[in-house]
């Protein structure tokens, strides 16, 4: 770790990295994600080698990494870093952005490319220098992202990989050397982080924990709706901080909408993740099923009604599989209405009216995603402007990083993804002259 935060400060403070213009610097982003692309096999093997993800799934996604670095590559030359402003004390003013430093960017093991590579284009398109941080569970993705790094000719101490247990990555967000850290993972992590972050001052963006909401108003056809939750229920076994998990149904029809999903989810094929006909593969290790399990058990403890799911798949004696799982009538303040469970489990909670869903939606710490599920637009928008939630999404699961993604309240400080992911790696500078400079 010592060394990382050596070579990432010496590439920034001396090596050539922050004084190269952003053209130059986009046409590394731009090799990096040509080589991403080249490796896309490689990346998906081992993405449902580690965690499970389905391979299928995985073939169409990780091609897209390679256009989150076009991305950040393309606004090289349309984004702000020098402006010009009136100055009421000088000549002429500017604002110039400038890169925020060595960056500590740590990734959980769900996804964990995806999620390292909406922190290191815009930070090295900032010209900032990066320790990427991996989990011990889900480390080979990032490898190959180091790999490929090196085969493009990135100079030396500019990206640089650790994979790490807790204690070390706490002395990595510690060290005085590191000047700001992106953080994705729990709210428990998050909220160490940034005590420490907050006692020295260091700059950071935490992506945090959800328990999203899925709110389905009475002119929404409940069949339409459980095949889509189902769906995106089963993507990474649930294990998505954006999932929606609780589903607040308005009007009396609860019951309707609890028998669609028990339909629906009995249809999800639980299996071997490199098989075409799975459509749902297993959680990431032993200890989250064992937690996904612990919260299914206080679901019925605490009187929740188990619809369908609940155990282990009988036809599946090895690996570890969770069969997927609805629970109806569950009360907003119950524990597996309140805490991220991580896994495939939803809870149906019943509204009287949409003021009421609104309410409930409203009624957790966490605010990541939400959808609401109308056919009227208007309506939905008025129901979003009333969510204190970071993203709100009609009729789907939503995020969308290019162009914004992040929590209100405990989900989270900042947001990734689009400018305003960009920004997070920018220091703001005033400039006053006596007179106004060439453009």
């Amino acid at each position: 770790m010592l060394q990382a935060v050596a070579a990432a400060r010496e590439a920034f403070d001396s090596g050539p990295w922050p004084r190269l213009s952003h053209e130059e610097r986009a046409g590394y982003l731009r090799a990096l994600g040509r080589e991403i692309g080249k490796r896309t096999a490689e990346l998906s093997h081992i993405w449902a080698g580690e965690m499970g993800a389905l391979y299928s799934l995985a073939k169409m996604i990780v091609p897209s990494f390679q256009g989150i670095f076009e991305y950040y590559a393309g606004l090289a030359q349309t984004f702000p870093f020098f402006e010009h402003h009136k100055s009421a004390s000088a000549g002429a003013g500017y604002i110039v952005r400038e890169p925020v430093g060595v960056v500590a960017a740590i990734v959980p093991w769900n996804g964990p490319l995806m999620l390292a590579s909406w922190k290191v284009a815009p930070a090295l398109l900032a010209g900032c220098t990066v320790i990427l941080k991996a989990s011990p569970e889900a480390p080979g993705m990032l490898y190959v992202l180091a790999e490929a790094a090196e085969a493009i000719g990135l100079p030396p101490g500019v990206l640089n990989l650790i994979t790490a247990e807790r204690a070390v990555s706490e002395l990595l967000v510690r060290h005085p050397g590191v000047d700001k850290v992106s953080f994705t993972g729990s709210t428990a992590a998050g909220r160490r982080i940034g005590a420490i972050c907050g006692d020295r001052i260091a700059r950071c963006t935490l992506e945090l924990g959800g328990k999203s909401p899925a709110i389905v108003l009475d002119d929404y056809d409940v069949e339409s709706f459980a095949r889509s939750i189902s769906a995106s229920s089963a993507i990474l076994s649930g294990q998505v901080c954006a999932a929606l998990t609780r589903v607040i149904v308005t009007g009396n029809r609860q019951a309707a909408l609890v028998d669609a999903l028990s339909s629906e989810f009995s249809k999800i094929r639980v299996g071997d993740p490199f098989e075409e006909q799975t459509t749902m593969g297993p959680l990431a290790t032993v200890r989250q099923r064992d937690r996904v399990e612990g919260y299914i058990a206080k679901g019925l403890a605490e009187g929740a009604r188990l619809v369908t799911g609940g155990g282990r798949p009988r036809h599946l004696e090895r690996g570890f599989y969770i069969e997927p799982t609805v629970f109806g009538s569950v009360d907003n303040e119950s524990t597996i209405a309140r805490e991220e469970i991580f896994g495939p489990v939803i809870s149906v909670i019943p509204a009287k009216d949409e003021a009421q869903a609104i309410e409930l939606a409203n009624q957790s710490a966490y605010g990541l995603n939400s959808a609401v599920f109308t056919n009227d637009t208007e309506r939905a928008l008025h129901v979003a402007r009333h969510l204190r939630i970071g993203t709100v999404s009609q009729n789907g699961l939503g995020p969308d990083f290019t162009i914004a993604f992040g929590g209100f309240k405990q989900s989270g400080i900042g947001r990734e993804g689009g400018i305003e992911g960009l920004m997070s790696y920018l220091e703001t500078k005033t400039v006053l002259l006596t007179s106004q400079i060439a453009p």
